[in-house]
C-alpha cells in the first residue's frame, strides 16, 4: 500500500459470525485491518490461499533441493539428470502456485 497518512478512524459493528468471517478473511490474507479493508473498496485484488502452508512447505523444500544441489555442484558431485530433475520439480511447483492464484 501507499505510505499516507490516516488521520481518521472509522468504526462499525458486526454479528459474532460476521467477526469469524472477517477475522478468518484476515488471518488467509495475511493483511492488517486497514489494508484489507482499503483493498476491499478500492477494488484491489485481495489474494486468499487456502493452502499456503503446504505451498510455503513446498518452497521450502524445494530451495532446500537446490542448495544442495548447488553445494554438491561445487564439489563436482552432481549429475545432469539432478540438475534436470530439480528443474522439472521447480517447473511443476511453479505451475502449481500459478493455477492456485488463478494467473494459468
Amino acid at each position: 500500500m501507499e505510505n499516507r497518512t490516516r488521520p481518521y478512524a472509522y468504526t462499525f459493528r458486526a454479528s459474532e459470525n460476521e467477526r469469524k468471517i472477517i477475522d478468518e478473511k484476515l488471518k488467509a490474507s495475511s493483511l492488517t485491518m486497514t489494508d484489507f479493508i482499503i483493498k476491499s473498496i478500492t477494488n484491489k485484488p485481495i489474494m486468499i490461499f487456502e493452502n499456503s502452508g503446504e505451498i510455503l512447505n513446498e518452497l521450502k523444500r524445494q530451495g532446500n533441493n537446490l542448495n544442495q544441489l548447488a553445494r554438491a555442484n561445487y564439489c563436482g558431485l552432481t549429475t545432469k539428470r539432478d540438475i534436470l530433475s530439480c528443474v522439472d520439480e521447480l517447473k511443476n511447483t511453479y505451475k502449481a502456485i500459478t493455477k492456485a492464484i488463478g494467473e494459468s
